[in-house]
């Protein structure tokens, strides 16, 4: 399963896909798969898409709920969020183990 089409499964509204899979898009291509501090994601994406903080900040957690990206904190600092794109290939096994967690 590729990104998109986990975006697509979980959330409903086109608008919202629209925006979630771009932002993955931007970690993935600007980023290359890893955002070292949250900072710089927000000032990139006002500075392009004219996006807020708070927007940026909402959508890339709402892509570490579906399972598209990871975050941490980072170890020299604990307030600064460090992403990471979740490879492709964990995917399928992130949409196994949800299947596995349903079934009873």
């Amino acid at each position: 399963m590729d990104r998109w089409q986990r975006i697509a499964d979980c959330v409903q509204e086109t608008e919202d896909q629209r925006n979630l899979a771009l932002l993955a898009r931007v970690i993935e291509v600007d980023f290359l798969g890893r955002v070292e501090r949250e900072r710089d994601l927000t000032a990139f994406m006002a500075a392009r898409y004219r996006w807020g903080n708070k927007t940026t900040r909402r959508r890339a957690m709402r892509l570490a709920r579906i399972g598209v990206v990871r975050w941490v904190r980072s170890e020299r600092d604990h307030w600064t969020k460090v992403y990471e794109l979740v490879p492709e290939a964990d995917l399928d096994a992130a949409v196994a183990g949800d299947a596995a967690v349903a079934a009873p």
